[in-house]
C-alpha cells in the first residue's frame, strides 16, 4: 500500500518519488493541501509557466467527462520532457469517475507525467483515497493541521529567506497565533518579516502589532461562545476565521465532537448525580475554557442536547453535499446554536 502518515509527509516532499506519479493529497486544512500540492509540482522539474506541460482541471470538471484526464495524462510533449496535470477540488461530492481512474494509473502508470490530485479531508473508505492507496504507482499523502516542529520549520523557513532571527518567547507568541490553515499561516509570518525589514530579529512587540490570529484557539473560541449562548460575539470570531482561510470542515467537527461530550457531561449531571463543576473538571479543559464549558453544560438539557447533534450532522452533509456553500452553512450552524443557547439561559433566569 502506497501511504504515508502525518508526520512522515514533510519527509516525503523534501525528496519527491518519483516512482510513484500520481500524488493524491488531502485533508480538512485545504491551505496546507494546496501548499504541499505547490511544493510536489516545484520539484516535479516541469515548467509550470508552459500551458502545454501544465495543465489545471477540476474535479467536478472531470467528474463530467472523466476522458479529458485519460487524454491529457496520455498526451505527450509536444517538445519532449516531463508534464504535469493539478486536479483540484476533489472529494466534494461522490467522486466515482477520478477514483476509477486513479485505480488505472496505480496499475498502469503514464509515462513522464506527474499527477497532482487535491482533495477534502477524506474517510478511509473514501474510494478516491482507496484508490491511490492501494496503488503500486500512486501515492496517498494526509495532510492536517500544523503541529508544533511543521509549524517551526515554516517559520524558520520564512525568517532565514528574510534574515532574520527570532528569540524563543517571541516564537512562542507567534505559534500561539498560528496553525489553523498552513497557507494562512505562512501569509501572517510572511507578513511579519515584511513589517521587520531593516532589522536583525524578531520581538514580541512585532508580533502583537501586526500578525492576525488564525490559531485552533480561536476555533475552540467560537465553539465555545456558540454553545454558551455568546451571541453577540459570534459574527467577529467567524468572519475572522473566515477571512484566515479556516476549512469550515474544522468549525462542523468540532462543534460536532463539543456536543458529543455535552451529551456525555448532562447524563452524568441528568442521571449520575453529578454537580456541573464536578462533571466539567474530570475532563481537564483548559482553565481559558472552563469557565465557558460549564456555563454550556448548566444551559443544555439532554433532550435539547439531541435535536442540536441531529442538526448539526444534517449540515455537515449538506455542506459536502454543496461545497460552495460550506462557508454559509458552517456560519448558520453556529449563530443557530448560539441562539438557541441564549433562549434557553434567558429561560433560565424567569
Amino acid at each position: 500500500m502506497a501511504e504515508k502518515k502525518a508526520g512522515e509527509v514533510e519527509a516525503f516532499l523534501s525528496r519527491p518519488d518519483t516512482s510513484f506519479p500520481t500524488v493524491l493529497l488531502y485533508g480538512p486544512d485545504s491551505g496546507l493541501v494546496s501548499e504541499r500540492a505547490a511544493k510536489i509540482a516545484s520539484l516535479s522539474g516541469v515548467n509550470l509557466k508552459d500551458p502545454f506541460a501544465a495543465i489545471a482541471l477540476s474535479a467536478d470538471e472531470l467528474e463530467k467527462d472523466i476522458g479529458r484526464l485519460y487524454d491529457e495524462a496520455r498526451t505527450i510533449s509536444m517538445f519532449g520532457g516531463r508534464r504535469l496535470i493539478r486536479v483540484r477540488g476533489a472529494g466534494t461530492g461522490s467522486g466515482k469517475a477520478l477514483a476509477e481512474a486513479v485505480a488505472v494509473f496505480g496499475k498502469e502508470p503514464p509515462v513522464d507525467v506527474t499527477i497532482i490530485i487535491e482533495a477534502g479531508d477524506l474517510k478511509k473508505s473514501a474510494p478516491l483515497r482507496a484508490a491511490a492507496e492501494k496503488g503500486r504507482a500512486a501515492m496517498a499523502l494526509p495532510c492536517y493541521q500544523d503541529e508544533g516542529r511543521a509549524l517551526d520549520m515554516m517559520i524558520d523557513e520564512e525568517m532565514k529567506l528574510s534574515g532574520l532571527t527570532i528569540a524563543r518567547d517571541a516564537r512562542e507568541a507567534l505559534r500561539a497565533r498560528l496553525g489553523a490553515n498552513r497557507l494562512a499561516s505562512r501569509g501572517e509570518v510572511q507578513k511579519l518579516c515584511l513589517y521587520c525589514l531593516g532589522k536583525t530579529a524578531v520581538e514580541e512587540a512585532d508580533i502583537e502589532a501586526i500578525v492576525g490570529d488564525v490559531s485552533v484557539d480561536t476555533v475552540e473560541e467560537t465553539i465555545d461562545a456558540a454553545a454558551s449562548g455568546e451571541v453577540r460575539k459570534l459574527p467577529e470570531l467567524i468572519a475572522r476565521l473566515t477571512s484566515a482561510g479556516t476549512a469550515p470542515f474544522l468549525l462542523h467537527q468540532g462543534l460536532l465532537r463539543y456536543f458529543q461530550a455535552l451529551q456525555l457531561m448532562r447524563q452524568s449531571v441528568e442521571r449520575g448525580g453529578q454537580t456541573v463543576s464536578r462533571v466539567v473538571e474530570s475532563r481537564h479543559p483548559h482553565f481559558r475554557r472552563k469557565a465557558a464549558m460549564e456555563a454550556a453544560v448548566g444551559l443544555w438539557s439532554l433532550d435539547a442536547v439531541g435535536p442540536v447533534l441531529a442538526g448539526i450532522e444534517a449540515d455537515i452533509l449538506a455542506s459536502r453535499k454543496e461545497s460552495a456553500l460550506a462557508q454559509t452553512i458552517v456560519r448558520q450552524t453556529l449563530l443557530t446554536v448560539a441562539v438557541e443557547a441564549a433562549r434557553l439561559r434567558s429561560r433560565g433566569r424567569r
